[in-house]
C-alpha cells in the first residue's frame, strides 16, 4: 500500500514538472496569448440603399361594384305563345337582332283582310277622282273616298307594326344571359326570357369620403384587382361622381370606366380599388431598412469610412415596399436594407450592393 502511494506521488511531480517546463504543450505560451487576443467577428456584409425624394402618392383603397356599360331584361311586349326562338345561351347578338318570336296568326289574318279593304278604297277612289273630273261626284262623295283609302292605309300599318311587335330584337351589340323559356311556352310582359349585357365596356361604382372630394375628378386613372382573377390588374378612370353624399356615411359615390375586351369582368362582381391623390415628392426609403423598438423606429445610417450610426427616424405613410421619412434623414444617405442583424453601433460595415428606391 505504501509502495503504490509513492507511485502516485512520482507520477504527480513528473507531471508538475512537465507543466513548468514545456509550457506549449499546455496551450500557456505566448503564442496563444497572441491567438487570444485576436478579434473573432468578421466585418458584417450589407446591402443599402440612398434615402431619395421622390413622388409618393397618397393612396386610397375601396371596394366597388361592377356594373354592365348597358343592361336589360329582354321580356315580350305581350302575353301570347312563343312560336321560334333565334338565340343561344350566352350568344353575342348585335341591334336589332331577332331574338324570339309569339304568335301572330290572328294579326296576319287581320292584315291580309285590312290589304284587300286598302286596296278595294283605292279602286273606289280611283273611280270617284274620274267622275269627279267629270263633275258626276260631288266634293263630298269625293272627299270620302280619299277618306277611306287613308283610314285603310293606316289600319295595314298598324297591323304590320303589331306584328314587328311579336319579333322581340335586340336593343344594343351584347351579349345574352341564359334563356328561360321554351317554344311554345306562354309568356307575359313581366316574364324573364334572358338578359342582355354590353360588357365590351364596364362601369364600377365605388366609395370616397367626403375629405377626397376636391382630389378626385373626372379623368383621374384608378387602379382595381379582382379575387377572381389576382394575377390581374385593371386600369380604367373616374368618369363621374355622384350629386349627392350619403348623410350617414359622409361618402359619395364614384363612377368609374374600364376596358374590357376580354369579358374578365362580369357585372355583380366585387374588386378593390385604388386611387391615389398627390404626387408630392417626399423623402423616402424601403421600408426593409426599418427596425422598431417599442414605440419608436430606428434606420442603421451608413457614414464615412463604412461606419454604422444607429439613427432614429420619423416616418409617414407607407406604400408596399417604401415609407415616407419625415424626419431624422436626409436626402443622400445610405441605409441598411439587408444585414441588419450583424450591424453594430460605431462599428464598419462591408456595402456588397445598393439598391434603389422605387418611386410612383
Amino acid at each position: 500500500m505504501r509502495s503504490l502511494l509513492v507511485y502516485l506521488l512520482a507520477i504527480v511531480a513528473l507531471g508538475v514538472g512537465a507543466w513548468f517546463a514545456f509550457p506549449d504543450w499546455f496551450g500557456r505560451g505566448d503564442g496563444d496569448a497572441t491567438l487570444s487576443s485576436q478579434p473573432r467577428s468578421s466585418i458584417a456584409p450589407v446591402v443599402v440603399a440612398h434615402v431619395v425624394r421622390a413622388p409618393f402618392a397618397e393612396r386610397l383603397e375601396a371596394l366597388g361594384t361592377v356594373i354592365a356599360n348597358e343592361s336589360v331584361d329582354i321580356t315580350p311586349n305581350r302575353a301570347d305563345h312563343v312560336t321560334a326562338i333565334h338565340f343561344e345561351d350566352g350568344q353575342r347578338v348585335e341591334r336589332d337582332q331577332v331574338l324570339f318570336e309569339m304568335n301572330t296568326a290572328e294579326e296576319r289574318a287581320e292584315l291580309a283582310a285590312a290589304v284587300a279593304n286598302l286596296e278595294d278604297a283605292e279602286r273606289n277612289l280611283k273611280r270617284a277622282t274620274d267622275l269627279h273630273a267629270e263633275e258626276l261626284v260631288s266634293d263630298s262623295e269625293f272627299d270620302a273616298a280619299k277618306t277611306a283609302v287613308a283610314a285603310a292605309e293606316a289600319r295595314v300599318e298598324a297591323l304590320k307594326a303589331t306584328i314587328a311587335d311579336r319579333e322581340v330584337r335586340a336593343p344594343f351589340d351584347g351579349v345574352l344571359g341564359l334563356r328561360h323559356i321554351s317554344v311554345g311556352a306562354y309568356v307575359q310582359p313581366a316574364t324573364l326570357v334572358t338578359t342582355l349585357d354590353d360588357l365590351s365596356v364596364v362601369k364600377l361604382d365605388f366609395t370616397i369620403p367626403e375629405t377626397w372630394l376636391p382630389a378626385v375628378r373626372s379623368g383621374m386613372a384608378i387602379l382595381a384587382r379582382s379575387d377572381a382573377w389576382p394575377n390581374d390588374e385593371f386600369r380604367g378612370r373616374v368618369e363621374t361622381l355622384d350629386t349627392r353624399l350619403d348623410p350617414s356615411t359622409r361618402s359619395v359615390v364614384v363612377r368609374a370606366e374600364m376596358p374590357n375586351p376580354d369579358t374578365k369582368l362580369r357585372p355583380g362582381m366585387l374588386l378593390k380599388v385604388a386611387v391615389d391623390r398627390g404626387e408630392e415628392p417626399v423623402l423616402q426609403i424601403p421600408e426593409a431598412a426599418v427596425v422598431p423598438v417599442g414605440s419608436e423606429q430606428f434606420v442603421w445610417s451608413i457614414g464615412e469610412g463604412d461606419v454604422a450610426h444607429r439613427v432614429e427616424v420619423e416616418l409617414g405613410r407607407r406604400r408596399p415596399g417604401r415609407v415616407e421619412v419625415r424626419g431624422g434623414l436626409e436626402q443622400g444617405q445610405r441605409v441598411v436594407v439587408e444585414g441588419i442583424v450583424r450591424v453594430r453601433d460605431g462599428e464598419a460595415v462591408a456595402v456588397v450592393a445598393t439598391r434603389e428606391v422605387e418611386g410612383d
